[in-house]
């Protein structure tokens, strides 16, 4: 008797860290959604007072302590090499990091794109138009947290209790 109350605890446990595991996916998402702002609102800002070039805004957002979640940001060159095209660098930097979602990644991708292709003022009318969009993607990110969160914690925990009941 004592084996089935440790089991049904166990399994009661198992199912509340699923749960959470779930919920914590979904909280890392929303996480990332707002570094990914973060960066547009800082890449603006140096495009603008600054008129950094690529190589110079990806030196200052690897230097930005925020950005931390975006590791992709460690693969994108700081130095100009004529043998390396810098929007394909980043498409690949951005597509090698697993735990982006589709749409934050369509969105980096994006934003690889627009930089160095125009002047100050078109790069910062692309941004603005992005941090738009980033803005959306988060307010979905938040409401799907909000929403689905409570519902993977609750669901997980129950779904543990209810296999430890059947244990026992």
């Amino acid at each position: 008797m004592l084996f089935r109350i440790v089991a049904a605890v166990l399994f009661s446990t198992a199912g509340g860290i699923a749960g959470l595991s779930f919920s914590e996916r979904l909280k890392n998402e929303l996480e990332l959604c707002r570094n990914i702002r973060e960066m547009l609102m800082s890449s603006a800002m140096l495009i603008r007072c600054r008129a950094v070039d690529v190589y110079a805004l990806s030196s200052e957002l690897r230097q930005n302590r925020q950005l931390f979640r975006l590791t992709f940001l460690n693969e994108i060159p700081e130095s100009y090499n004529q043998n390396d095209d810098f929007h394909e660098i980043w498409r690949n930097a951005v597509n090698s990091q697993k735990n982006l979602p589709y749409d934050e990644k369509k969105l980096l991708c994006d934003f690889g794109e627009i930089l160095g292709r125009s002047d100050i003022d078109g790069q910062l009318v692309a941004i603005d138009a992005l941090e738009e969009t980033a803005v959306i993607l988060e307010k979905k990110r938040s409401e799907t947290y909000s929403r689905k969160g409570k519902l993977y914690r609750s669901v997980g925990m129950l779904f543990g209790v209810m296999v430890g009941i059947l244990v026992i």
